[in-house]
């Protein structure tokens, strides 16, 4: 017998009853009654040694025998000999809404209709993010309804975005409007400034930035499920954090309490403490945290450091200079291969006329008050680059530097890059000038 049926559910429930392996049970099962006969049926025919296939096909796609047997059924519960139980309305929900198809590049939407499922509560999450997507983009554009109820005399005189929108012709049309908005405002948004409101919004609504990591870590059952509830609250911002607790009414203060810490045990003031955040607590910008925030630094570089030495080819030229340990300058120039591309002296010669421009930082102040002659050759021979690795056959210089930071911004990249390339600026520019004819990259 060949069984040709367009509903995906019954052929699931049934599966579970071929074959051997763990014991299925009709217990919970929304059609227990129904499922009963079937199963019974096919039981029957396989004592018997008859074959049963079971086929999924698609619902109204011009399958002949599904519409005939849809118009059949049509024609069976409009019968009036047939039992109650089969058309008569349940106590049992039913529940309506639109599926999104994508198909080419656009979205077109079904209507969906079932009882209670794993696809209803997949519509129904679906449609709570929806809602809160749309909350944050009336957010960012919330200026819409002053336009609309002002059509022909509108001051956007306060919001240049608006300006461009106008100019753009989507003011007429409220969801071209809200896009071309919020493209206006990324533009003039800094990294300091969230475009949503928030982090956590402007991080779930950016694409292609890699969430589907974050899902696939959340949805990993290996994984200890303390683990992924740490990390759903760090991205819904609920964490316990002396901010949070304030905000619920918790605590008075949202002063980090691992600061506060750190300045009692010095004898000093408490006064002006940072914000308790997830992210704060989590920096070295935490005077409580800074230490152990150092250490979790220096070891994943290790571990990329180390890695990115065993993944090297046989054959390359490419040598790891700093595996063991983090160098300062001042011990990389004891080295021959250093040595080779230009002298100690030349190098400080040099580095002294880029280090008389970048400022004097105030935990600094101290020792350029003691020494300010020596000051800056001494800063430069201080100064610590994450990890060097040198190609003496090519004449080439990697400065590596490996920044932990929270992708927060879509600009974040460049941001950081800026940060390596200002904080390396004397050593990239010293070896320049010393070596023209070696090249220095990071």
């Amino acid at each position: 017998m060949l069984y040709l049926c367009n509903n995906q559910a019954p052929l699931k429930a049934v599966k579970r009853w071929v074959g051997e392996g763990g014991k299925a049970t009709l217990v919970g099962a929304p059609d227990a009654d129904i499922l009963l006969e079937a199963i019974e049926e096919l039981r029957k025919r396989t004592t018997a040694g008859a074959a049963t296939f079971l086929v999924k096909v698609k619902a109204h796609r011009g399958e002949p025998a599904n519409e005939e047997a849809d118009i059949q059924a049509d024609k069976a519960i409009s019968g009036k000999d047939v039992p109650t139980e089969w058309h008569d309305r349940t106590n049992r929900a039913v529940f309506t809404w639109q599926e999104p198809r994508r198909k080419g590049g656009t979205v077109s939407y079904e209507d969906r209709k079932s009882t209670w499922n794993s696809g209803v509560r997949k519509a129904i999450r679906r449609g709570s993010a929806e809602e809160e997507v749309r909350k944050h983009r009336d957010r960012v554009t919330g200026a819409w309804k002053q336009i609309s109820k002002q059509r022909r005399r509108v001051d956007v005189s306060y919001d240049p975005s608006l300006v461009s929108a106008l100019q753009h012709g989507t003011w007429m049309d409220e969801e071209g409007f809200k896009k071309t908005c919020i493209k206006e405002k990324r533009k003039r948004g800094g990294i300091q400034q969230p475009l949503y409101g928030t982090w956590v919004a402007d991080f779930m609504l950016r694409q292609d930035a890699g969430r589907f990591m974050l899902g696939k870590y959340l949805s990993d059952k290996k994984i200890p499920w303390q683990r992924r509830r740490r990390l759903g609250m760090a991205v819904a911002g609920n964490t316990p954090t002396a901010s949070f607790l304030t905000k619920i009414g918790k605590m008075q203060s949202a002063g980090c309490r691992l600061c506060r810490i750190a300045r009692e045990a010095r004898g000093e003031s408490t006064d002006g403490l940072a914000a308790e955040t997830h992210g704060h607590i989590n920096s070295a910008g935490c005077e409580g945290m800074a230490t152990t925030v150092t250490a979790a630094h220096h070891s994943i570089w290790r571990h990329l450091y180390d890695s990115m030495h065993a993944a090297q080819k046989p054959k390359s030229k490419l040598k790891f200079v700093t595996l063991d340990k983090e160098s300062n300058m001042s011990t990389l120039w004891r080295r021959e291969e250093f040595l080779r591309i230009c002298s100690k002296e030349e190098l400080a010669e040099k580095a002294q006329d880029i280090e008389v421009t970048i400022p004097v930082k105030k935990s600094q102040e101290a020792r350029y008050n003691f020494d300010p002659e020596s000051f800056f050759v001494n800063r430069f021979w201080g100064r610590r680059p994450d990890g060097v690795a040198i190609n003496e056959a090519l004449q080439i210089v990697y400065m590596l530097e490996f920044k932990r930071s929270t992708d927060r911004d879509e600009g974040f990249l460049e941001v950081k890059e800026a940060e390596a390339n200002e904080q390396h600026k004397s050593i990239i520019g010293a070896l320049k000038a010393a070596a023209p004819k070696w090249e220095f990259e990071q």
